[in-house]
């Protein structure tokens, strides 16, 4: 049996966050775990001047907490699968929960960015999202209904862990298009590249580089897809901004499902491969595949 986790990070609570958790676990024939973490900045003010009812302004605001979550959650979630707990660090307490009963997967919210907010990633859920070893699917406060199940892979990295990740990735996008009854589409993108232009441009009028990676691309996705023994309907090689390129296709079908690779420099500390680059773009909902 399937084992989800649903992440509530604030109250009051987004209903589409419940509705798709539930549908999940559902179409799963899984159990439903939630986790709340609940904090407030009154801790600081007490460790620092002592306060003579931190303790029952704490407990109070649990029990609070605990008793809007068992009624708004229902029979989605048995009473010993909630966990309230006062916790600054979520994304820690999650991740050990998560281990502790085996989650296969991990439902929590998309969190919004405007402007440079977030492109520094520090914030909780990014440590959660680059630690946790089970996908995540993030839903998005503006998902939509479902229309396509969008694959992203990147089919120009041949190593031997890539291949494992991109594997466990469609089998998961596979597994969703079920789910919400949608067509299967695959993507590649082929970044941009200023110097490529430059050295097609000095090569006869028979040699079209980006048409050849493009053809060794689509070669090496259907080969990727024959030896899993998988169907899309659609395979899709586009030139660009990898993330842009994703976001823009993504929004077109309501759920994008692509991997999370480690962090290889010190610019993609900063700025986020990828992967996190998209999140900060994204407002349809995603399942981020470890």
């Amino acid at each position: 049996m399937k084992k989800v986790l649903l992440v509530i990070n604030r109250v009051p609570l987004q209903r589409q966050l419940i509705a798709r958790a539930g549908l999940l676990a559902g179409s799963l024939g899984g159990r439903l775990y939630v986790y709340h973490g609940v904090y407030d900045p009154v801790e600081e003010i007490d460790r620092y001047i002592g306060l003579d009812n931190f303790s029952e302004v704490r407990d109070a605001l649990l029990t609070e907490r605990e008793s809007l979550l068992r009624e708004t959650l229902g029979e989605l979630c048995e009473p010993d699968s909630l966990r309230v707990e006062w916790c600054k660090r979520g994304s820690v307490a999650v991740r050990e929960w998560a281990n502790d009963i085996g989650a296969d997967l991990v439902v929590t919210e998309l969190a919004e960015h405007r402007g440079f907010d977030g492109i520094i990633h520090h914030a909780d859920q990014w440590d959660l999202l680059r630690n946790i070893s089970c996908p995540v699917f993030l839903v998005s406060a503006r998902s939509k209904p479902v229309d396509t199940v969008l694959a992203a892979v990147d089919s120009l990295d041949e190593s031997e862990g890539h291949a494992q990740l991109t594997a466990r990735l469609l089998d998961q996008a596979r597994t969703m298009a079920k789910i919400f009854h949608s067509p299967l589409n695959v993507l590649s993108v082929i970044p941009a590249s200023e110097l490529r232009l430059a050295v097609e441009a000095r090569l006869s009028d028979a040699v079209n580089l980006s048409g050849l990676l493009e053809e060794r691309c689509m070669d090496q996705l259907q080969q990727t897809l024959d030896e899993l023994g998988l169907a899309a309907e659609e395979l899709q090689v586009l030139e660009g901004r990898p993330e842009k390129v994703i976001v823009e296709e993504a929004e077109k079908g309501g759920l994008l499902v692509m991997g999370r690779v480690a962090n290889r420099d010190l610019v993609d500390k900063l700025l986020g491969g990828t992967s996190e680059r998209v999140l900060h773009r994204a407002t349809c909902d995603v399942l981020l595949v470890n």
